[in-house]
């Protein structure tokens, strides 16, 4: 009996509390068992201060000029407006040119299209319509801010390091280039 005596590691009752609830809080947060393994590639791998950092720069609304707000609600409104007349002469069609057959499978067809396209250009329609009021009243914001001087709508000049240079995929899929982009 020459073993050396070896004590547990103990830690304080505090410590494993904490422990137990950052765990109860994963589990509640992400799942648990196979669930958590699908979808750990979607876990944000930021540490708290580097997602506040980020949220942080997000709300940054300098270089926002407020008249390009403006005008881009504008546009989405009236996108809005083209697809809701657009909507009502789709109604309008449908009603006067119905489809007479007596084949209950094409009828029931014709109607499901006919509410499957009336659906969508709704829906773009009231997309376009609260997208345009979004950005109409962020416009509104930044104005304000400029106005009592809280922000400045001079464009934030970015590093050439900071650029996305997009490929050009057509000479890829050409031939004209190789992957890496020579000639």
């Amino acid at each position: 009996d020459d073993a050396i005596p070896s004590k547990a590691i103990t830690s304080s009752v505090n410590d494993r509390l904490m422990t137990e609830i950052q765990a109860s809080v994963d589990k509640e947060k992400y799942g648990s068992g196979k669930t958590r393994e699908y979808f750990k590639e979607f876990r944000s791998q930021k540490s708290e201060e580097e997602r506040q950092r980020s949220i942080e720069e997000a709300r940054d609304l300098n270089g926002v000029n407020p008249l390009v707000c403006i005008g881009g609600a504008a546009f989405a409104w009236a996108c809005a407006g083209a697809l809701w007349f657009f909507t009502t002469y789709l109604g309008a069609l449908f009603v006067s040119h119905p489809l007479e057959t007596d084949v209950y499978f094409i009828q029931r067809l014709t109607q499901v299209f006919r509410n499957m396209v009336m659906g969508l250009s709704s829906l773009a329609s009231g997309f376009f319509g609260v997208v345009g009021i979004g950005i109409f009243l962020l416009g509104v914001r930044v104005g304000y801010g400029v106005m009592t001087g809280e922000l400045d709508p001079t464009p934030i000049k970015k590093s050439k390091s900071d650029e996305i240079v997009l490929p050009d995929v057509w000479a890829l899929m050409t031939g004209q280039t190789n992957r890496r982009g020579k000639r």
